[in-house]
């Protein structure tokens, strides 16, 4: 047996450093990939609820916002129809502008 390969147990201290510091930039770059990936997710989860809200709002029934959102709501009547406009808020501070108009049928 030669005697490099004999005396060859492991790898060097430069190789394992240069392990640990790849190792390390992609666990960090993988766990912003992960918290902006979780942000934008809530983000657009808040957005699809604000829109949900907002269509609940408008119909000619009322419904009581969730806790901590804000609603106004205002209808006028025209031609026999009813127009209701409303505006949400959430606790983020996202709001939703929504206006629909409610006809009878004739």
């Amino acid at each position: 047996m030669p005697d490099a390969v004999k005396y060859r147990r492991g790898f060097s201290l430069a190789e394992t450093l240069l392990a640990m510091m790849l190792m390390v930039t992609i666990v960090t770059a993988l766990s912003g990939y992960q918290r902006a990936l979780i942000t934008s997710l809530a983000a657009s989860a808040e957005y699809r609820q604000l829109w949900r809200q907002a269509w609940q709002q408008t119909q000619l029934a009322s419904f009581s916002p969730p806790a901590n959102w804000q609603a106004k709501r205002m209808q006028t009547t025209q031609a026999g129809c009813v127009s209701i406009s409303v505006t949400l808020s959430s606790p983020r501070g996202r709001q939703g502008n929504m206006t629909r108009l409610h006809c009878p049928n004739r």
